[in-house]
């Protein structure tokens, strides 16, 4: 399939862009890049970049002739705009369009399809973004390393700013001692204008000092903050914590680690260590006695720091584990206002802000308080070495006359900055305190297992034929009995099954196990001989369909929901397919059409809708095993009768269902029954024959009564 010829085809912006995009994709060579572009091969622009994704370690390129928001970002063809990357959509509904030659934004209109297939998405292949850091302070030492060049830079800067403030106790010295004696004006000319020369370069020094500092940080922050949602996507699902406020609370302070590194750099590299050089100019001018004066009044600043330093750290500590506790509750209660108006909760919820906030802003205060000792301290420390240092210097000139006035006003001065690094100290202990309980709040997420969790090289057979074996199977909630306990359970390819049984029984939960999604705490689930948790996590995504009972939808619009993580579909077999389900009645009723506005998880349809809208994602998926949880739980018998008809034409004879379901009906599509107890499996087989079997079960135990779907209309439907 050939690309529109574009000579402004520039294959080391597009790999600058994507390693943008993913910091931790492979380098290209140079030579490499200029091998691609050669004009020989820049006819084939298809070639060159599939060649070049190749190489960063991206998915190959899938080509459609329109850009798709659920695959964003993509590389694409503009007629007139040459290549770029499409990175997102103005709140006009405009494509966002970046070139080598600048961003530009781009109406649909001008984009409709001729046939040419111009827009493919960056996607990385499986391995590629894993965060190489095993750990959350080992990110952070990479992310440092990484952009340690700018940071030296920054420190240079930070250098010849400090050399260039001796000029302004230099400029005093050689004022008092010999302009003024000997009435020198020129002298007193030239002079100033070296001071204001040298005051005019320290400050571009310093405003280029920040630039620097500025541009690191920000690639840090782009470089950890990937790496840490990456990390946080690919927790495994029974490991996810349950707080998500709280769990948002905790991702978002890694913010203070950053501004951490950052400042305790530049602290250590560049400020702290030209104290001692202030200290010894002020020894060349003065002599130990008056240099000895802000020696010892740095170490008590440096000695009360560290004494309020514990205290510092403790309140910090138990302020942002409050904090986080807040807003999780805060999160918690908005998501469920409705509720707590319904039941009349709301003062529970009310007693509980109270307390947590009486809490966070009791430690904020002593916080604020032991900080504000030692920086009023520090305050005092300086003001006390300013008196002491002009005392003894001025004794020292009244009684020997070893020490200028001249020399006096610049030790005086060089003095400030002698103890600067310490009065800084006290924001620096804060910051440390703050950073180090973020740093032990993101550890322990980042030692939560992840998809294939402990397998280095992720299987990925060519074909998912969903053939499922359980053997000793137990899976157990955080502090709960077992919620799954099957001894042996086969699933063969392209059979079709309906597992039912009453509530928590672990329907749900074997289904998740089923997906992947959940690791078993002891036994073995394969699915085609291979074990599940082995096989790419990827791979599962897209051959496993999930649909799960509790449909969520993402911030977006109808289009972006339905073909989330769903290849290339064009818009009539997505439209043929939303006529099948029911969709295009939502559609046609509201002026938008397939750009209807959905907010976050999916607030304004209704939980049929919503539910529609997930089962209609899956269909278009089309993938090899189907595991629906409940599919048509929320809708009503029309709208469930539909669906029904079509996931029983859409799932092939050779596609592997798993079907959850408390409905009659909807045991039509199978043929086989498995009913699941607290207990395990104990009826397996025919639905005709486990309804026979399950009649004569219930009545002789009422367990079993009323809470299985099975009449003689659906065992034979």
């Amino acid at each position: 399939m050939k690309l529109p010829h574009a000579p402004s085809l520039d294959l080391r912006w597009i790999a600058q862009r994507c390693r943008f995009i993913y910091p931790s994709l492979k380098r290209v060579r140079e030579s490499f890049l200029i091998t691609l572009a050669s004009p020989e091969s820049a006819q084939d622009a298809n070639g060159s970049v599939a060649a070049l994704f190749e190489a960063l370690g991206l998915r190959a390129p899938v080509w459609g002739s329109l850009p798709q928001s659920q695959l964003l970002p993509m590389l694409g063809h503009v007629p007139g705009l040459g290549w770029g990357v499409v990175d997102g959509v103005t709140s006009h509904g405009e494509w966002r369009f970046e070139s080598a030659h600048g961003r530009q934004t781009i109406h649909p209109t001008s984009l409709q399809s001729d046939g040419l297939p111009r827009f493919a998405p960056i996607l990385p292949q499986a391995d590629t973004v894993q965060p190489a850091a095993s750990g959350a302070e080992t990110l952070f030492r990479a992310a440092l390393s990484k952009h340690r060049f700018l940071f030296a830079i920054a420190a240079a800067a930070a250098l010849c700013a400090n050399l260039l403030a001796l000029a302004g106790s230099l400029y005093s010295m050689q004022v008092y001692d010999r302009v003024i004696p000997n009435q020198g004006i020129s002298t007193l000319v030239v002079l100033t204008v070296g001071a204001v020369l040298a005051g005019l370069v320290e400050l571009f020094v310093k405003l280029a000092r920040s630039r620097l500092l500025e541009e690191a940080i920000k690639r840090m922050d782009l470089s950890v903050s990937q790496d840490i949602f990456e990390r946080i996507t690919r927790i495994r699902m029974d490991q996810f914590p349950s707080g998500v406020g709280n769990l948002s609370a905790q991702l978002r302070s890694y913010e203070s680690i950053r501004a951490f590194l950052a400042s305790a750099t530049m602290y250590f590299a560049a400020d702290a260590p030209f104290a001692f050089l202030f200290l010894l100019v002020i020894f060349s001018i003065a002599g130990l006695e008056v240099a000895m004066v802000p020696m010892v009044f740095a170490a008590i600043a440096f000695f009360v720091g560290m004494f309020y330093r514990r205290r510092i750290v403790m309140h910090a500590a138990r302020g942002i584990s409050v904090a986080n506790r807040k807003f999780g509750l805060l999160v918690e209660t908005v998501e469920n206002v409705e509720c707590l108006k319904a039941y009349g909760g709301r003062w529970r919820q009310a007693a509980l802000w109270r307390s947590i906030n009486a809490t966070s802003v009791d430690e904020d205060a002593r916080l604020r308080h032991h900080s504000e000792h030692v920086a009023y301290l520090a305050a005092f420390i300086q003001q006390a070495s300013y008196i002491a240092i002009v005392g003894v210097g001025a004794y020292i000139a009244s009684t020997s006359g070893r020490l200028t006035v001249g020399s006096l006003i610049a030790c005086s001065i060089l003095s400030g900055r002698v103890l600067a690094p310490i009065a800084s100290l006290p924001g620096l202990i804060v910051q440390w305190a703050h950073a180090r309980t973020s740093l032990d709040n993101l550890e322990k997420i980042f030692q939560l297992e992840q998809d294939n969790h402990g397998v280095e090289q992720p299987l990925t057979p060519e074909r998912i034929r969903g053939a499922y074996d359980l053997t000793d199977l137990r899976f157990t909630y955080p502090g709960r009995p077992d919620t799954l306990n099957i001894r042996r359970l086969s699933i063969q390819p392209g059979e079709k099954v309906a597992i039912i049984g009453p509530i928590g029984a672990g329907k749900t939960t074997l289904l998740k196990i089923l997906a992947g999604l959940y690791r078993a705490q002891s036994g073995k689930a394969t699915l085609d001989g291979l074990d599940i948790q082995q096989i790419e996590r990827n791979l599962l995504s897209e051959r496993v369909g999930f649909c799960p009972q509790q449909a969520k939808l993402f911030a977006g619009t109808l289009r972006d929901n339905l073909l989330l993580g769903v290849d290339a579909v064009d818009e009539a077999q997505l439209l043929d397919v939303c006529r099948r389900t029911g969709v295009a009645q939502v559609i046609a009723h509201h002026p938008k059409g397939l750009d209807l506005p959905i907010v976050e998880g999916g607030e304004g349809l209704s939980g049929g809708q919503r539910q529609l809208v997930a089962l209609t994602r899956l269909i278009l998926s089309n993938p090899d095993v189907w595991l629906l949880d409940e599919p048509t739980a929320l809708m009503d018998e029309q709208t469930e009768t539909r669906c029904l008809a079509v996931l029983r034409e859409r799932i092939g004879k050779d596609a592997t269902l798993v079907l959850v379901t408390h409905k009659p009906v909807a045991i039509g599509l199978v043929d086989r029954v498995i009913v699941l107890t607290d207990k395990g499996v104990i009826v397996d087989g025919h639905k005709a024959e486990v309804a026979q079997r399950l009649q004569q079960l219930a009545s002789g135990n009422s367990e079993f009564s009323g809470v299985i779907p099975l009449r003689q209309s659906g065992a034979s439907a």
